[in-house]
């Protein structure tokens, strides 16, 4: 055997302790250079839904969304994949009696309650949050048992956060996420003046750069909840340093890759939620798969039977006042656009008319939140596509504020004046300027507007509308501060049902109420 001489083996051992320490050295080096996986799962713009419904999938019908389809596909995602956060990024309000009853003292808490039993990690208040009041979103904040978190909505008078906590961070497996949630810059334009009184709202893109620089250093990833439209969560993404992934609550099921930093966005409503698996290494994502999953409810599934209770319990709190039939529609009247007449628009604003007896009647296509099927009409029917317990609202208007809110209407290109009570032709904004646009008007036969001259400015009328386009008329839908305002106190649905009681039958059709010229 050969014999090997002390000092020899001294150097040795000198040698292996150099390699040890620099190995043990650059072992968080390596370890930081291991590929992380991480799964986020997102809801946006649930609106009450709890219960599966039809649609129109390709030509054919299908049964899509529903608390149960949630727990069921939700579920099988966290047994296949490791490291899953699920997440809901706002309005999981106004849409259903089940966002508006009150369980446990709250009002739409059973939103907040399948929330709690999916076992949610965190969520975001949106601006239907606030339909109800700002005490309910305190209320709604309190029931949730997960962190729930809103950077850029304050108190006006302490400068204090609405929500708990701007960012929240948790860990997931070895990787730490830091959260940010902001809400739209037209937020004061989406909920009635009165519910926003104390409320101030700060600019997205300095607010998120505030916080992202605070996280920055306590975490990985940083994903930001952006309650807003789907070209603000593609603006933050090119704007703000630092994030990786940007949720956006805009209803469109979108994807973007921004210089690296993913933005995603559901169809809301149930139909499907999203699902993002990040491969993640060195601050960095290094690959992802990002998907919409579709919540199927007419194939075999397998719910949780808590979520399965829950909804039974709700359906029997539907009393008789919203499962009684108070009139039958003749066809089917979908409510497809919010820029254009709409057969739906044109019931309301009639039956707002005939409750009041004024000249006008004004409604918000975006106030419309449902179709209504051809069949017997319940309670629970109405309430669904009306949903906000607004009440009527009489005012003054004039020729020229008629024009003006019309001219409004047509640059801002979405959420149009239904009306009742006059008609009015347009040129649309690609082929005639601001202020030029409305083309003839008229009302109760007179003309107001002809070949684009305005005739009669100060004729004054009557109008009726909704305590929504009252609270938002002078900034959003008239441009003028209104006069002659006068509460009725008469609330919407039960003027609506009232009129089917009156006249059973619903057959509206587009009526040329509201003509695009070429």
């Amino acid at each position: 055997m050969k014999v090997v001489p002390n000092k020899i083996v001294h150097e040795v051992k000198i040698i292996l302790l150099f390699f040890l320490g620099g190995l043990i050295c650059i072992l968080p080096c390596c370890q930081n250079k291991e590929i992380h996986s991480l799964t986020l799962i997102f809801t946006n713009d649930i609106h009450g839904v709890y219960k599966p419904y039809q649609i129109d999938h390709f030509g054919k019908s299908r049964l899509v969304g529903g608390m149960e389809a949630l727990s069921y596909y939700t579920k099988n995602i966290r047994k296949k994949e490791k490291n899953v956060i699920l997440i809901d990024t706002g309005d999981i309000m106004t849409g259903t009696l089940a966002s508006q009853k009150k369980y446990k003292g709250v009002y739409g808490g059973a939103m907040i309650e399948f929330l709690n039993l999916l076992e949610y990690d965190l969520r975001c208040p949106g601006n239907h949050g606030f339909d109800q009041g700002l005490e309910n979103v305190r209320s709604c904040i309190e029931l949730t048992e997960f962190p729930v978190i809103m950077a850029n909505l304050i108190y006006k008078d302490n400068q204090e956060l609405i929500a708990p906590s701007a960012f929240y961070i948790m860990d997931s497996g070895p990787l730490r996420i830091g959260f940010i949630a902001v809400m739209e810059e037209n937020f004061f334009e989406e909920v009635k003046r009165e519910n926003t009184r104390n409320i101030e709202l700060l600019p997205i893109i300095p607010t998120l750069n505030k916080y992202v620089s605070k996280i920055k250093s306590l975490t990985d990833i940083i994903v930001v909840l952006s309650h807003t439209r789907f070209y603000t969560g593609e603006r933050i993404a090119r704007d703000v340093p630092g994030i990786n992934v940007v949720l956006v609550a805009s209803e469109d099921g979108k994807f973007s890759n921004i210089n690296g930093v993913l933005v995603k966005s559901t169809y809301g409503h149930l139909k499907t939620f999203g699902c993002i698996n990040l491969e993640f290494s060195q601050g960095s994502i290094k690959s992802y798969h990002e998907d919409l999953k579709w919540l199927w409810a007419d194939v075999k599934i397998n719910p949780d039977p808590r979520i399965s209770e829950l909804v039974r319990n709700i359906d029997s709190v539907i009393n008789d006042e919203y499962l009684q039939r108070f009139g039958k529609a003749l066809k089917d009247m979908i409510n497809r656009s919010e820029n254009a007449e709409n057969p739906i628009g044109n019931w309301i604003t009639d039956a707002l008319r005939w409750k009041t007896d004024a000249q006008i009647g004004l409604y918000n296509s975006r106030g419309i939140r449902n179709s209504i099927q051809s069949g017997w009409i319940t309670g629970e029917d109405i309430f669904e596509v009306a949903p906000f317990f607004n009440e009527l609202v009489l005012f003054r208007i004039t020729g020229q504020q008629l024009k003006s809110a019309f001219e409004k209407d047509i640059e801002r290109g979405r959420d149009r004046l239904q009306v009742s009570g006059l008609s009015y032709e347009y040129y649309p904004k690609e082929k005639k300027p601001f202020g030029q646009r409305v083309w003839s008007l008229e009302v109760d036969g007179k003309k107001v507007v002809s070949q684009g001259k305005l005739i009669h400015p100060d004729l004054v009328f009557t109008a009726v509308s909704n305590d929504y386009v009252v609270s938002q008329a002078e900034s959003k839908y008239i441009g003028y501060p209104l006069e002659g305002v006068e509460k009725t106190g008469l609330p919407l649905n039960k003027v609506l049902i009232s009129w089917l009681r009156k006249f059973h039958d619903l057959n509206y059709s587009i009526e040329n109420r509201i003509v695009k010229r070429d």
